[in-house]
This record gives C-alpha cells, structure tokens and sequence, in this order.
C-alpha cells in the first residue's frame, strides 16, 4: 500500500514541477461552506482517483474537492486524500505545497490511530513523510526522530495565523511570558504538522476549529508513529472525522511536557 501511495505522489509530483497549467483557473466554487477548488486541484485529484482505480484494491474515496464515492461494490479500505494542500502557494507561485493521503481499513472511524498507511510528501522538494500503523515513521527512507524538547520558551512551533483562528488564544501563546522562541508557517498545514515527526518543529498549534480532516490526517498518524503527542485545543483526543467540512483545532507536539505546557497556555487564554 505505501508504494501505491509514493507512486500516487510521484504522479502528482511530475504535474506540479511541469507548470503546464494556468496556475488562476478556477474549477469551481462553492458559497456554502465558501471554498474555491482550482483546476490544478482537480487535475491531482483526478491523477490520484484514476491511480486508486488501476490499482484494483477497493477504496472508498475522500476528498476534499468531490463527494465520497467508491472504486469497487465492496471496497476494503477508505482513503482520505488532500491532493494539494497548500492551494494558495501554488496559485501565487510560493513552491511549499503537499499531499496528503491517509488509508485505513473501511469499517474503522476515521481517526489518526486506525490509519494503517499515511504519506505526506513536499510535492517542489520531494521529501516524503510515511508511516505504516505499528512500523514507524520514516522521511525518505530513515526513520524520524521527533524532537526531545520540554519547555515552550526553547521551542520551534509552527503555526496557524491565518484568518478564522482564534485570535486570543495566539496572542496569549505569542506575547505572554514565557513567550515560544521561534515560530514558522510554510503556507501547507499538512507539511507544517508532519515537521513535528522529523524533529524539524518541536510542535503545532491550529486554534480556531478551522482545519478540516483532510490537512491532518495523514501527518497526525505520522507524527504518532514517530512518537509525538496529539489532540484537539483542550487536550483531550480528536473526535472521529465524519466529514471534510467540519472544522478541527489540532494541537501536536513531540513530548508529554511539551504538549502539556501548550495545553495550560491555551486553557489559561
């Protein structure tokens, strides 16, 4: 299965380096939740369905730019699939982008712990994040090694600022003391949420309910194959994903110390 999700991420991989689309087209649009799907967008997607067709294994699909449908009368597995997350760079040229793909077994609620296969990968540098359910998590082939930090004010966190987040709780996290030493944003909230299996963030931080399952499933179960701690804004476990409309607060973080200071700055906003 990781192979055929690499295989998917190469395809899509060749199309966005080649930039032979109109990178403003619009798909199409959508008042209710308000969402733009850009053609690029659909043309990945559309690169990922025909790929999870031929490979003859039964899928039910998710995604964010269809409705749910399956490939067989009685697929094995569910897939959650993000095909470009980080639309926004992609259309202004920015090149941080990601996909995203999350199977698990078909009859297990869509939780980052019943994934049984997940792979984020940087679709302009090509790295690849995996992790198959009780195996690890691997980028590019070596095992990750999440980060050992314990103290907010020694950490590098990614973040969420942008619109629709809660803005109290990120004043409290960005300006009271002990304030977060450094904090980054690449524009892909998959790719930011997967950095925390490397090592690469310390941890990451959406507040708002705002991120949909698509953006987290996949690195969430990276991030807890390596080691990592996560949940929602108040600590407690993320609820089952029912929909890709439904907003998440998402909070994950290499240690339990860590996790648990994040939590209290949080509850204390």
């Amino acid at each position: 299965m990781l192979e055929l999700l690499e295989q998917l991420f190469r395809q899509v991989r060749v199309y966005t380096q080649a930039e032979r689309y109109d990178r403003k087209q619009i798909y199409a649009q959508s008042p209710n939740p308000k969402h733009t799907t850009m053609q690029f967008d659909r043309d990945a997607e559309d690169i990922i369905v025909r790929g999870l067709e031929e490979s003859g294994l039964g899928f039910e699909v998710i995604s964010e730019e269809r409705a749910p449908f399956t490939t067989s009368p009685s697929p094995t597995y569910r897939i959650v699939i993000d095909p470009i997350d980080g639309s926004d760079n992609v259309a202004r040229g920015i090149m941080t982008a990601g996909i995203a793909l999350a199977a698990l077994p078909i009859d297990s609620p869509i939780l980052p712990e019943n994934v049984q296969w997940a792979l984020v990968g940087e679709l302009f540098s090509g790295t690849v994040y995996q992790a198959q359910r009780g195996g690890g998590a691997f980028r590019n082939g070596r095992r990750c090694r999440i980060s050992d930090e314990k103290s907010l004010k020694h950490s590098l966190v990614g973040m969420n600022l942008d619109r629709g987040r809660d803005p109290h709780t990120i004043q409290t996290l960005l300006l009271e003391t002990p304030g977060i030493e450094h904090v980054r944003r690449t524009g892909s909230s998959a790719i930011d949420s997967v950095y925390v299996a490397s090592g690469t963030y310390d941890a990451y931080i959406d507040v708002g309910n705002v991120l949909t399952g698509e953006s987290f499933l996949a690195s969430a179960s990276i991030i807890l194959e390596a080691g990592g701690i996560v949940s929602d804004h108040l600590g407690h476990p993320l609820r089952p994903i029912t929909n890709l409309t439904e907003g998440f607060s998402f909070v994950a973080a290499c240690t339990r110390e860590l996790h648990q200071e994040i939590i209290a700055k949080i509850k204390s906003s």
